[in-house]
């Protein structure tokens, strides 16, 4: 089911939001969002955001409320979570909008 514009209004304030704190602390940030370059697709998904520092690396994924656990959804999780699996300085985490 697609995001309402009230939505998707809310996910991509949160993902510059993320994206900006990242860079703030000293992240090479990548984020689907406008004034950043957009991430490489894992599997065929863009993650919202993908922030490196050293061998740090933060792949990070934001769900609102009407996107949560729809088939998207859980295709996306997996394939981030298998490409976090593969190396122990990658992590995957996702944010859900109130």
């Amino acid at each position: 089911m697609p995001r309402s514009k009230k939505s998707q209004s809310e996910h991509d304030t949160e993902v510059k939001k993320i994206a900006k704190e990242l860079k703030e602390k000293g992240f090479d940030v990548q984020a689907d969002a406008s004034g950043f370059p957009k991430p490489d697709t894992i599997k065929g998904f863009r993650p919202d955001v993908i922030a490196k520092k050293g061998k740090q690396k933060r792949i990070i994924e934001v769900e609102t409320p009407d996107s949560v656990k729809s088939a998207r959804d859980l295709k996306q999780q997996k394939a981030f979570r298998n490409e976090a699996d593969k190396d122990k300085y990658t992590t995957f985490r996702r944010k859900i909008t109130d």
